[in-house]
């Protein structure tokens, strides 16, 4: 799939990346707070605004919030995802593809099984993007991975992660994982599941219609949000100091504890930056989609949210998986 004679180009020289660049002249200790309340304020401002142009098919699904942890579970959680991007160093591109792969899922459940219009949906999930690459892009500079002028000195695999071709191979095969988890939990155990664990499901034919060459077209978005989140800061991460001195390891005098962190935690930057973020997608879309759907939805029980959330987890850790095996190969600089 990634074409090996560009693969021979790339150089596995540790060249230190540069951290984000700071264009803003706002202190650091309140430039997160400050991130929280604009995203939070922008959020309600345009669902306020979206009220007016066809978003009321979302309140006859949406269960009354009087209870105090409902809300606060919610902002809470906001600022923890908010929190997840500032300290894991995302730019606004990385936030951005965060938010529409862990918001999607819930708006897809009101979409296919609610009836709740797709217009709506995209919508909700315009608003829920812009509202956190807004901020980012306003308190920090992009990330060298995503800036294509960027040289190879910052940046491994430059001539691999500007190729078009390979961009499109990867996120098709992002948008195809995504496809046969649904399709096969559709033609599974989705469907009975979703009686039993949602009270008020308006329509069921989505599950039992879905086939996987139209699943896998409509997560085309979702797939190349995938690449650029996953693929893209992975195969173009350089080598650190963490990967000299795993290079320097040698089991006949190492330690006991330096043999056991050298097994759990041996791997290159680009498998270690891949790892981190597989697992941060498939916590933020855990706890988005189950938070979001168990708290809102109307008729929705714990265990129902907690299942349709799983699902998508599945699918996030699979589609990380698979962009491994598709790095993992010879030539790729580590």
């Amino acid at each position: 799939m990634v074409r090996r004679k560009q693969m021979a180009e790339a150089s596995a020289e540790a060249v230190p990346v540069p951290p984000l660049q700071q264009p803003s002249k706002i202190p650091n200790a309140l430039r997160f707070p400050i991130l929280v309340l604009m995203s939070m304020a922008l959020s309600s401002a345009l669902y306020a605004g979206a009220s007016n142009f066809g978003t009321g098919d979302l309140a006859t699904v949406m269960r009354r919030r009087d209870q105090w942890w409902e809300i606060t579970g919610l902002l809470a959680w906001k600022a923890v995802e908010l929190g997840i991007g500032w300290w894991g160093e995302y730019d606004g591109w990385d936030i951005a593809c965060l938010t529409l792969l862990s918001h999607m899922p819930y708006l897809y459940l009101l979409t296919t099984f609610y009836a709740v219009r797709p217009t709506t949906m995209w919508l909700g999930i315009c608003i829920d993007v812009l509202s956190t690459y807004l901020p980012f892009t306003l308190l920090r500079d992009s990330s060298p991975v995503h800036k294509s002028e960027v040289s190879k000195d910052q940046v491994a695999n430059r001539s691999i992660l500007n190729d078009l071709q390979i961009q499109f191979y990867t996120s098709f095969l992002a948008a195809a994982v995504y496809g046969l988890v649904v399709f096969a939990s559709f033609r599974g155990w989705l469907p009975e599941y979703l009686i039993v664990h949602f009270e008020g499901l308006r329509d069921l034919s989505g599950a039992h219609e879905a086939a996987l060459p139209f699943l896998t077209l409509g997560f085309t978005l979702s797939g190349y949000a995938a690449q650029s989140f996953l693929f893209v800061p992975a195969l173009g991460a350089k080598p650190d100091v963490h990967d000299m001195h795993m290079a320097e390891f040698d089991p006949e005098t190492a330690t006991l504890s330096e043999t056991v962190w050298y097994n759990i935690w041996g791997y290159s930057k680009r498998s270690r930056t891949l790892i981190k973020r597989t697992a941060t997608l498939a916590f933020a879309s855990a706890m988005q989609t189950g938070l979001r759907t168990y708290i809102t939805v109307n008729g929705v029980e714990f265990a129902g949210a907690a299942g349709w959330a799983a699902m998508w987890a599945s699918a996030a850790l699979l589609v990380g998986g698979v962009f491994w095996w598709v790095g993992n190969v010879e030539g790729v600089s580590n």
